[in-house]
């Protein structure tokens, strides 16, 4: 009785976790007329349903543009930015070089600076730059303000602070450059972290809706977030378009989520292993 009493308990969270997503996707489905009925008999009946709005969402949202120009933001912070994050952190957990601990204490301390403060500084440097005006200039300039992270460099050299030095002692002696240590000992020993990392710049960079804002000021440079933005605005302002634009917005996340967690866990697993 225990047993089926914790999970009656942990069905019922889960339910009321997942209820406002539950939620959307049925109304994504409602036609605007039917899509906010105070019955739940007239709700579930069979009346009122359309794929119609998946559409209008489309088009007017222009998303198959804006997730391609997502795809290729994420893709470029995820991918460039983890070999800069993790060098950067291998170089503060087992380089020796003058004022290491001081400039690591500035990395820290810029953890709690948020990214709205820093917006404006960086709009005005990638402005002179040059980064926001043509495709590639916006996309360089939506991805490497964000290639150096704090918080993923202080993530990755606590990790790399707990590997045995050990290993890299008997790499050395084996011949191994300092390049060879890092790339074949240290990284593949931290791949939990690094997994980690990528999927925390995904799901940041994904759902990230003022950088894009200021920098694609392009119609042919617009993220997802920033087209579903434009179905509050711009008029008509259909509920069971926007709800729609929602769906197809957060399935991608929810596939990567899916899809790189059983690379934590088997990464996990070996770690243990070893």
């Amino acid at each position: 009785m225990k047993a089926l009493g914790r999970l009656l308990v942990s069905i019922a969270v889960a339910l009321l976790f997942l209820a406002p997503l539950l939620w959307m996707l049925a109304a994504s489905f409602r036609d605007e007329a039917h899509l906010f009925e105070p019955s739940l008999r007239r709700w579930f009946s069979t009346d009122g349903w359309t794929g119609h709005n998946y559409a209008d969402a489309w088009r007017r949202a222009e998303l198959g543009r804006a997730m391609i120009n997502s795809l290729l933001q994420v893709s470029l912070i995820g991918g460039f930015g983890l070999i800069v994050n993790a060098m950067a952190a291998y170089a503060f957990a087992r380089l020796q070089f003058p004022g290491r601990d001081l400039l690591f204490a500035v990395v820290v301390v810029l953890i709690i600076l948020p990214v709205e403060v820093l917006a404006v500084p960086m709009l005005f440097t990638t402005r002179d730059l040059g980064l926001t005006g043509s495709f590639s200039a916006a996309i360089a300039g939506l991805t490497l303000p964000f290639f150096a992270k704090a918080f993923n460099i202080y993530f990755l050299r606590a990790h790399l602070m707990a590997l045995p030095a050990a290993l890299e002692e008997a790499a050395a002696i084996d011949g191994a450059s300092v390049w060879r240590q890092f790339w074949n000992v240290a990284l593949p020993s931290v791949r939990p972290a690094l997994a980690t990392v990528v999927l925390l710049d995904v799901l940041a960079h994904w759902g990230d809706f003022l950088w894009p804002l200021l920098i694609a000021t392009r119609n042919d440079t617009r993220t997802v977030q920033i087209g579903l933005a434009n179905l509050f605005t711009q008029p008509p302002i259909q509920w069971g378009a926007i709800l729609a634009c929602a769906v197809i917005v957060t399935l991608p996340v929810i596939a990567l989520f899916r899809w790189a967690q059983r690379f934590l866990v088997i990464s996990e697993t070996s770690a243990g292993i070893k």
